[in-house]
């Protein structure tokens, strides 16, 4: 039964070891047997059944289920069993049981139960919960270091939420700390030390609870989250972040397909008004996955843009707008690459039979937009899309890979955020036609490294120094990133090594606010 389970694993939390349950089992048989006035027996057996009795009743632990937060239950019924007077007890039944002997047997009988508490008992300072004092406080010492983060803070009032372990004593150090929360630790709480956390719905709990910081574990993968998303840094401890929640109506989500393979398929939703913009897709068998995110969406692409014809960037867009299954496509935004070029220059792994399909299935289509090179789109909530590459003569007289740097390249950016997409364009010519011809305009907090990473944008052209990325996005695997047959590992070393935090498939989907 289920509450057998849950209790043996309260049980095995508190008791440990099963010696120590049975030294105090022991100890109630002897002062059973050896207590003589029957007050003092039958107030240690009757105090002590009774408690047993509350604790181990299926009753009581469906009443407490009932009452306590799920993710508080075991910490709150745990504290049930600090009324077992197990070390009373204990110390009064080896007590008597000493008592019993005369001379050096009562000597023996001494040594015995010593070496017998030893043996069976827990020591107090080798428990998890017990830490030699830090400070004068008596408090972890990250927590003194949180409370200095605010030493200059002027308000009256501090609106923060934390771990459980550092809550629990922030208002201790600070009376001006107030949580979101009171006892009962709600269940966002326990995102905040996740490995794998959800910074959006941290951020979505801090806008409706009116809270002003947050305290996330500094672990390099979980800061790294939260900084991606959005979050800013406003101080920091050696294993807690102190961050400033940031809000905006445009979500970009980097997604990868599940295949293994290396693909490029994006989202950007308003949360406010519902417009949703899809970038590429991946491969073909990805067209399942990316239905449910865009019906998770709203069902409607307003505006779905393809940087370039390669199956890892285009097929799963050919299966849905063949068949959309009730998505519903407004416009579709394209580079227009000159078919007989193409042919003319196409290898075996530029994907012919991609390029094929789309011409076929949009042939008579009225929402197809071939993209020029300057070209400007704007949505709700001031975001802007501005075109820096699409296939015209400059990609023509490039020479190099044309299928590849025919990729539509431009920023999409809000007034405090924005985003160089690259698609495939990756050749030295390309980057330095961009650095030449757009210079400043191309700085960008987020880079979206052109070719998956892999022989990208030669570092030498000054292109990456020019955007000036905070974060850097692969679209690319683990095997890919990690490989010495690739390049995208020591492009990732060079951004990493001037500052950029780098993301690829590894986290995600990887989200990240624009406001």
């Amino acid at each position: 039964m289920e509450w057998i389970n849950v209790i043996t694993g309260i049980s095995a939390t508190f008791w440990g070891k099963l010696a120590y349950a049975l030294l105090f089992v022991v100890a109630l048989g002897l002062i059973l047997f050896f207590e003589k006035e029957k007050i003092k027996r039958y107030t240690f057996l009757w105090y002590t059944g009774l408690v047993l009795v509350f604790i181990y009743n299926p009753l009581t632990l469906i009443i407490g289920k009932w009452i306590l937060k799920e993710n508080a239950f075991e910490q709150y019924y745990l504290r049930f069993y600090s009324v077992i007077p197990v070390l009373i007890i204990v110390a009064y039944g080896l007590t008597l049981f000493v008592m019993r002997f005369q001379g050096k047997q009562k000597l023996i009988a001494l040594v015995a139960s010593l070496a017998v508490v030893c043996i069976c008992g827990r020591c107090l300072y080798t428990e998890d919960w017990f830490t030699k004092a830090e400070n004068r406080n008596k408090v972890p010492q990250d927590v003194i270091t949180i409370s200095d983060v605010f030493a200059d803070y002027e308000g009256d009032t501090i609106r923060i939420m934390a771990p459980l372990d550092v809550t629990i004593y922030l208002r201790q150090i600070d009376s001006r700390f107030s949580m979101p929360y009171g006892r009962e630790i709600d269940d966002i709480a326990y995102e905040l030390t996740n490995p794998t956390p959800n910074p959006k719905s941290v951020a979505d709990y801090c806008a409706e609870n009116n809270v002003d910081y947050v305290v996330v574990s500094a672990a390099e993968d979980i800061l790294n989250t939260y900084l991606n998303y959005g979050f800013e840094l406003y101080g920091r401890t050696p294993y807690y972040a102190v961050l400033t929640p940031i809000y905006g109506d445009w979500i970009l989500t980097e997604y990868d397909d599940g295949s293994d393979l290396q693909c490029m398929c994006y989202t950007m939703y308003n949360q406010k008004d519902g417009t949703l913009i899809v970038i590429d897709g991946g491969h073909g068998e990805n067209d399942d996955t990316l239905r449910e995110n865009i019906k998770a969406l709203g069902g409607e692409v307003d505006a779905w843009i393809i940087t370039h014809y390669h199956k890892d960037h285009i097929d799963a867009f050919n299966a849905i707008y063949e068949n959309p299954q009730g998505i519903t496509i407004d416009q579709v935004y394209i580079t227009p690459l000159d078919a007989d070029l193409f042919y003319s220059v196409a290898q075996e792994w530029d994907d012919v039979d991609s390029f094929n399909k789309f011409q076929e299935i949009t042939a008579e289509a009225d929402n197809i937009n071939y993209v020029q090179r300057d070209d400007v789109l704007t949505f709700s909530d001031d975001l802007t899309i501005t075109f820096y590459n699409a296939f015209d003569d400059v990609v023509v007289d490039c020479r190099e890979d044309i299928p590849n740097n025919d990729s539509l390249v431009f920023k999409m950016a809000t007034p405090n955020r924005s985003i160089l997409i690259c698609g495939d364009c990756h050749s030295e010519y390309m980057a330095n036609y961009l650095v030449e011809t757009y210079g400043d305009e191309l700085k960008a907090d987020i880079l979206q490294c052109g070719h998956h990473g892999n022989n990208s944008m030669p570092t030498e052209t000054g292109f990456y120094e020019l955007v000036n990325p905070e974060v850097a996005i692969f679209d690319t695997t683990d095997a890919i990133m990690t490989s010495p047959n690739y390049t995208a590992g020591a492009l990732a070393a060079y951004l990493s090594e001037a500052g950029v935090r780098l993301v690829w498939f590894k986290s995600a989907p990887n989200v990240f606010v624009f406001n």
